[in-house]
Parts: C-alpha cells; sequence; structure tokens
C-alpha cells in the first residue's frame, strides 16, 4: 500500500497508491505504522480526536480527558496520551498504536490522518464509538505550524521548513505534512451528519470554551454537576494549560502552547500571501458549508 523511497530534510514522502496520493510524512511516521492504521482495532467506548496539524490537538485531549476523569471513567493522565495513533514521539519510545493496546478502557485515540487512510473504525464508525474533529482556519493553521516546526527541530534535530515563504507556499500547494490542508478538512466534513462525529473549530474554542466543553460533555454522555464542569472550563483556558504544559515531563507539551490567538496570521502574511490564500479558500469551500473565522 505505502512507498516511502524519498526522505527530504523535513519530511518522508508516502505513497496511497489506491488514491494515487502523495502525503508528506516525518521521520517519526514509519511504513509500519501506516500499514497498521487501516484496520486498527476501535474499542465500543473510544473517543477518537482527529484534527489537522495544529488545530487544537493537545487542548482537545485536555478537555475530554478532564470530563471523563471526574467522571470517574477514567485514571490515565493527559500527558500519557501519546497523540498521533501513526506517530512515534520524542520520549515514548513506540508508535502511538502500540501504546494505546496497553491502555484501559475507555482510550482517547488521536489522529492527524486524513480520512481515506484513518482507521476504518474512525471513518466509519459503529456502535458507541465518538469521533471528535477539530478544524482551525488554514491561515492561523499554517503560522502555528511554522513556528512549532522551528520549536521541534530544535528539540529533535529532525530539520523543519527552511523559511516561512517555503512554509507558506508548501501549505497553499498542498505540500505540507499530512497532505492539502482542504483535502483533509473536507474528507472529514463529509461526515457531519453521522451522529457518531462532533465538529469543532479551534476559533469557537476560543470565543466560547464553556461553550465548547459543554457540547463536547453532552456529546460523550457524560453527567457532571455545574461546579464540576465550569473547574474544567477554568482548568482549560490558554493561560491554565500553558503554565501547566510548560512543566509537563513529555516534551512535546512543553512546546505546543505559542499564542492560542485568532488573526496571529495578520503578522505574518504578505499581501500577495493573503490574496492567494483567500481565493484558494473561495475555490475550495464554496458551496460545502464549511467556513471559518480569520479574526
Amino acid at each position: 500500500m505505502w512507498s516511502q523511497d524519498v526522505v527530504t530534510a523535513h519530511c518522508l514522502f508516502a505513497v496511497c497508491c489506491n488514491k494515487r496520493v502523495s502525503i508528506p510524512f516525518r521521520p517519526t511516521v514509519t511504513k509500519e505504522s501506516l500499514d497498521a492504521i487501516p484496520d486498527y482495532v476501535i474499542r465500543d467506548d473510544d473517543v477518537a480526536i482527529v484534527t489537522y496539524p495544529r488545530a487544537g490537538t493537545n487542548w482537545t485531549i485536555e478537555i475530554v480527558n478532564r470530563l471523563q476523569r471526574a467522571a470517574g471513567k477514567t485514571d490515565v493522565a493527559a500527558e500519557d496520551i501519546a497523540f498521533g495513533i501513526e506517530v512515534t514521539l520524542p520520549g515514548f519510545g513506540k508508535p502511538g498504536h502500540v501504546i494505546l493496546k496497553d491502555q484501559p478502557s475507555p482510550r482517547i485515540i488521536h489522529t492527524h490522518l486524513p480520512w481515506h487512510l484513518a482507521p476504518k473504525m474512525i471513518s466509519s464508525p459503529k456502535g458507541k464509538v465518538k469521533v471528535i474533529v477539530v478544524m482551525r482556519n488554514p491561515k492561523d493553521t499554517v503560522v502555528s505550524l511554522y513556528r512549532f516546526l522551528r520549536k521541534l527541530e530544535e528539540l529533535t534535530g529532525i530539520r523543519g521548513y527552511t523559511s516561512w515563504e517555503d512554509c507558506v507556499q508548501g501549505f497553499l500547494n498542498g505540500k505540507a505534512l499530512y497532505g492539502d490542508f482542504y483535502d483533509h478538512a473536507l474528507g472529514w466534513w463529509q461526515m457531519r451528519d453521522d451522529p457518531h462525529f462532533l465538529f469543532l473549530k479551534y476559533e469557537d474554542m476560543k470565543k466560547d470554551l464553556s461553550g465548547a466543553v459543554r457540547r463536547v460533555k453532552e456529546f460523550l454522555n457524560i453527567s457532571l454537576d455545574d461546579v464540576t464542569t465550569s473547574s474544567i472550563v477554568e482548568s482549560c483556558s490558554f493561560v491554565g494549560l500553558k503554565s501547566s504544559w510548560a512543566d509537563s515531563r513529555n516534551q512535546i507539551k512543553r512546546i505546543v502552547a505559542w499564542k492560542g490567538v485568532i488573526g496571529e496570521w495578520r503578522k505574518s502574511f504578505s499581501s500577495s500571501q493573503n490574496e492567494a490564500y483567500d481565493d484558494k479558500y473561495r475555490d475550495r469551500l464554496e458551496g460545502t458549508g464549511l467556513q471559518f473565522d480569520f479574526d
């Protein structure tokens, strides 16, 4: 299924032949992991979280984990959850899908994979499986991605994009990590009417975190009193999480939080870059019902 013969300084290109697409991955995603993903067994009480890189992955994991812990459903700490079942992260030593096999139910399963490459039991779930898809506007996503990869390069020595211009153009051309932003978003968006799915947007979470937490709580059928729920909302604020992550034993957690604002892209985009992104946004999303806030 996969060919991964081309390795660049910042990513590994894997080709999914039956879909005829080329998707960049970092070396932390191996052929063995990708081959194991399609038929990976999802338990009936698992909660799957799907994100494009830099769309609120750790934030959402924290919300779900804190709701589950408060409800007495798990005692697994969020920093022990390996985000990216397809990834071998620094400090974990094994791919996420291997680590999760030994974790008790209910598990939080995360992936950055596009719809057609994700586990079949997540892309087309049955039974009680829950899937939360979180999306972020493409301009803030690429700014955050560039900053994160520079930080990750310092941590791991794996080189990221050589320049902002290289990153912003590669993202626009669909050559970013995990493939084209719009292919990823629309692939999952087709499942919006499936009751197994809850769709959240980063911008909405920023503007109304309390509402987002309550939506997740209801989606997961978790019963908590208002005081407990409000406490979780407060603990999951950007300021609160950034502070707690700074001292995490998980190396990745220490570098994930940046500014956590909407519209940071305005400080980085040139007028021509902004125009090009607006053109692609209109071309790919017009008539789909999917829209993003940029401020």
